[in-house]
């Protein structure tokens, strides 16, 4: 009887005994390997850090994937006679799209207009500029057309901005000036005074 008993107990007593998890638990094991991946995808997607814009006469609002840009992101930097630079602090990313809703009073400096846009990392480090010979430019000058112009990234993409044919003159000086002098973009516009300019960012 004492045998039996002995054989039962001494594999108990002679293994040791280790706490066991629970899966559930184990599955809450912290990791940061991919959120390390996903920070490094993140960082590489970033297209500007901040945009610098030119106008004449002025932007009335900006749009970032379909809203409007609060106010507090807009930082007026210089008006010159009602003309106007400044700086919009958003981060802009692989594809984003934005639209400028910028207008012009025809009547002022002989009819001349502007505007461009640098989409910045720091000075001189441009992730993309105001061009109207590339193909991810375009302009809507319909006020019942711009709702959808917006909303909608590729919407109206077949009408494609134009480059200014009366630029105001300290356009290209005041977008150097602000954004950096190897700013080698061109002024954008449309073909009505009041008009919507939409940028994809690729």
């Amino acid at each position: 009887m004492l045998t039996a008993l002995l054989a039962l107990a001494l594999p108990g007593l002679l293994m040791p005994h280790f706490p066991v998890k629970p899966i559930s638990t184990l599955a809450q094991i912290p990791t940061t390997q991919g959120t390390k991946f996903e920070s490094k995808k993140e960082s590489r997607d970033v297209r500007a850090k901040y945009l610098i814009t030119v106008a004449d006469d002025f932007i009335v609002d900006v749009y970032h994937n379909g809203r409007s840009v609060p106010l507090v992101k807009r930082e007026l930097l210089q008006e010159i006679f009602g003309a106007t630079v400044e700086r919009i602090n958003v981060e802009i990313k692989k594809g984003d799209w934005l639209v400028f809703n910028v207008v012009n009073n025809k009547l002022r400096w002989g009819g001349a207009y502007y505007f461009a846009v640098a989409g910045c990392f720091a000075p001189n480090e441009f992730g993309f500029v105001s061009d109207a010979n590339q193909g991810n430019w375009a302009a809507c000058d319909s006020p019942k057309d711009a709702e959808n112009f917006i909303a909608w990234r590729e919407a109206l993409m077949h009408r494609p901005a134009q480059t200014v044919s009366t630029p105001w003159d300290q356009g290209d000086t005041l977008i150097r000036q602000t954004a950096g002098d190897k700013f080698k973009g061109t002024s954008i516009w449309g073909t009505s005074r009041n008009t919507w300019i939409k940028v994809l960012i690729e």
